[in-house]
């Protein structure tokens, strides 16, 4: 986190205990409310703040805009505030500012304090936390709730700092942050209403936001989804079987993929069983962006085989695609990718995580190129491919690779492009289940089963009530903790939590089966006590 060098004098509204100020950023500079021109009227709860003027420059200039506040109390010391603004360009971002606090430690996703680091501590969403709602424990031991409803779920950020000038140096702050859309850049911002709590409990305010996606937001609990096949329900094992590395390395050919899948189909009635095949289509990523069986994996004739054997002893085939990533070095990338680069706000292109795919330690990948799934040329491309495979191969699910990736694109919105995907994929074929990497609120409506470590992200167990979870590739398997084709190499063995809403999940490398059969079977039998899903 950056901050001024000098004191912004924003004013500070002090609303029944809150003390407030407010800025407005737009695509050339940051504005603050104008106090020679503000007013504030209190009636009854409510309040109306007003400001007919911004200034800018720590207070030394002035500029055309203004500044609305409707704010009323709810009870308990809480506030609602419907926010609107208007500034001389366009408005990327509006902040609400929380000041005058004793120090604070925010909790993480599984409602643990942290500490408040010297240069302050900085959530996003949806990229880091998954709901935009920020708990903060104050050393009094009261605890202050902030989100924001917005159904349309745009980019939020939280933070908290020691501020360092002013009257208020020492004391801190905490920061609201809404971004608009910006497909939708303008010169006024109605903002989404935004909650403070004081006393709050967590899991009632966190409900409370989960409330209103449900009825605002297409949040949908498991139990009445209707985007996902009957078959998914009866599902109780995952087998992560890797194919083929970055680098080439062959870990599981078909026919070896084909082995297990027996092994397995043997010990538990295979339509119980979601096969999950990363690397399946040669060099894992490298591939990305043409999707074909490999012939070094065994080909055409090897990948129809595997699918239809697996299908007479009813295990669900559910080959990997890249959602939102393909090789720019592909010959047919031209048809498809200039027009769908990812970019941020601004039309930064996005270069995503950038492995160290070929150990320069470099993390240099030009090739790899981040598209928008919104985008009309990669979102047709990508259901082409999807579906001319699924109709000459007949496997019944898919799996999008790095969803949970988003970013402000003021082209197409990327929720909103997968939501478009998963209905084409899914318009002719109600049998085709399509599932995603990580989630946040804004992909459970979209997306019924997420793969997700649980070492590698926190998963709070309200999750479950929306979705199901199975283990993430980035989890070491049973014989030497390898991570197959993902890049991370070696993380020792775990099972997954035993929890209702995590699909047991067993991965399989070269050699698993035949040094792991012990582990392999002990899930497998920890699987069939299972109900459904």
């Amino acid at each position: 986190m950056q901050f001024y060098s000098f004191d912004a004098r924003d004013p500070i509204i002090e609303i029944d205990g809150w003390k407030l100020s407010f800025q407005v950023i737009t695509l050339e500079n940051t504005y603050g409310i104008d106090p020679d021109r503000m007013t504030v009227e209190a009636h009854d709860g409510r309040w109306r703040l007003h400001c007919q003027g911004l200034c800018w420059a720590g207070g030394q200039a002035q500029a055309r805009g203004s500044l609305s506040a409707d704010i009323s109390a709810e009870g308990n010391g809480n506030l609602r505030l419907h926010i609107e603004t208007s500034a001389p360009e366009p408005i990327t971002t509006l902040k609400l500012l929380i000041r005058d606090l004793p120090p604070l430690h925010p909790l993480d996703m599984l409602d643990q304090a942290r500490e408040v680091p010297t240069d302050g501590l900085l959530d996003r969403y949806p990229n880091s936390i998954r709901l935009p709602i920020w708990l903060a424990a104050l050393s009094d031991a009261d605890m202050l709730g902030f989100r924001c409803e917005d159904p349309q779920q745009r980019a939020k950020r939280f933070c908290a700092y020691a501020e360092r000038m002013g009257a208020l140096a020492g004391r801190y702050a905490v920061e609201c942050i809404h971004d608009e859309d910006a497909r939708h850049f303008d010169t006024t911002l109605r903002a989404p209403d935004w909650i403070l709590a004081r006393q709050t409990d967590p899991d009632t305010f966190r409900a409370q936001q989960l409330a209103f996606n449900e009825e605002y937001a297409g949040l949908i609990p498991w139990q009445q989804r209707t985007d996902m096949p009957d078959w998914t329900r009866d599902l109780k094992l995952v087998l992560t079987l890797h194919g083929m590395h970055w680098s080439g390395y062959i870990f599981n050919d078909y026919a070896a993929m084909l082995d297990i899948i027996r092994y397995v189909a043997k010990r538990i009635d295979g339509r119980h069983v979601l096969a999950y095949l990363p690397g399946w289509e040669g060099r894992y990523y490298w591939q990305y962006g043409d999707f074909r069986p490999e012939r070094r994996l065994g080909g055409e004739d090897g990948f129809a085989g595997l699918c239809d054997e697996a299908r007479t002893l009813g295990v669900h085939v559910m080959p990997m695609f890249g959602g939102n990533c393909a090789n720019a070095w592909l010959p047919n990338f031209h048809r498809f990718g200039p027009s769908s680069y990812m970019k941020s706000a601004t039309r930064n292109l996005f270069l995503g995580n950038q492995p160290d795919w070929n150990l320069s330690r470099a993390h240099d990948t030009g090739w790899q190129a981040w598209l928008n799934p919104g985008a009309p040329a990669w979102q047709h491309e990508l259901s082409r491919q999807i579906t001319q495979l699924v109709a000459q191969y007949g496997f019944d699910a898919v799996f999008l690779d790095t969803v949970e990736v988003w970013t402000n694109d003021p082209d197409f919105n990327i929720r909103e492009g997968y939501r478009q995907l998963v209905d084409r994929l899914r318009a002719d074929r109600p049998n085709l289940l399509v599932t995603g990497e990580d989630w946040w609120d804004g992909l459970l409506p979209i997306f019924p089963i997420f793969q997700q470590s649980s070492k590698w992200r926190q998963v709070p167990d309200w999750v479950g009530r929306y979705a199901r979870l199975m283990g993430h590739i980035c989890d070491g398997e049973a014989s030497r903790g390898s991570t197959g084709v993902f890049e991370s190499g070696y993380v020792p063995y775990e099972r997954l939590p035993d929890a209702p809403h995590y699909l047991p999940t067993l991965a399989f490398v070269d050699g698993t089966l035949a040094n792991a059969k012990s582990e392999i079977d002990a899930v497998i039998m920890l699987a069939k006590a299972r109900g459904q899903l």
